[in-house]
């Protein structure tokens, strides 16, 4: 069987072919060695302040060294510390932070039917990174809301994708999206729509002797 090959550039076929294109190619790199040492000559001095400009960092470069707070919700944690110290915090500080691993976890939340505000968090270790998965209830407008945060910055968050899947009795309830750096924090999921939002009554429908069952599952873009 012949082997196929695909080639870039010109196929010479005997010596003297060579030796046209080889002068040729000689005068063609004369004229544009020229062709440079006039433009360096003669084109503006480049302003310095530019390049200064161009050597700074996007914002998203300073998430990991810029102090961040604690990503459980209501759990009055006054903690602040780099990106790369969240993880040991939150597994060492919060005894009910559970960690899992694997690309799809069940995320189990108990006692959901107590009365009160509460939350639940877990990390999830998949795909090279950690998540954090929360789930929070508000008293006060009777419902609950269960997002996903990367622990990183939020141009990586940008590339996974979640899904969050609530079974029950000939009961399907999914909700997709794409997780949130950690550094934007639940406070800004909340009050936005990137979270997966269900109301008391739903949760009790699914929720078996006061747990509630979420499997989540982690995707790469």
């Amino acid at each position: 069987m012949s082997e196929s090959r695909i080639g870039v550039g010109r196929c010479l076929e005997d010596d003297a072919d060579a030796g046209i294109w080889s002068s040729k190619r000689s005068a063609a790199g004369t004229q544009l060695a020229e062709q440079l040492v006039w433009e360096e000559r003669h084109l503006p001095t480049r302003n310095p302040l530019s390049l200064h400009r161009e050597a700074v960092p996007s914002t998203e470069d300073f998430s990991e060294k810029r102090l961040l707070a604690c990503p459980c919700p209501r759990a009055r944690c006054g903690w602040e510390g780099p990106l790369s110290a969240l993880l040991l915090h939150l597994t060492t500080s919060h005894r009910g932070v559970a960690r899992l691993q694997g690309e799809s976890v069940v995320f189990l939340a108990s006692g959901v039917h107590l009365p009160g505000s509460a939350s639940w968090v877990t990390v999830q270790s998949c795909l090279g990174h950690h998540f954090v998965l929360v789930l929070e209830k508000e008293e006060r407008r009777q419902r609950f809301l269960a997002f996903v945060l990367l622990l990183g910055t939020s141009r990586q968050a940008e590339g996974f994708s979640y899904r969050l899947l609530l079974n029950g009795h000939r009961r399907r309830l999914a909700w997709e999206a794409t997780p949130r750096g950690v550094a934007e924090g639940p406070a800004s999921i909340s009050t936005s729509t990137d979270s997966l939002v269900f109301d008391t009554v739903m949760a009790q429908t699914f929720a078996t002797n006061g747990s509630l069952a979420i499997n989540v599952t982690i995707s790469s873009c």
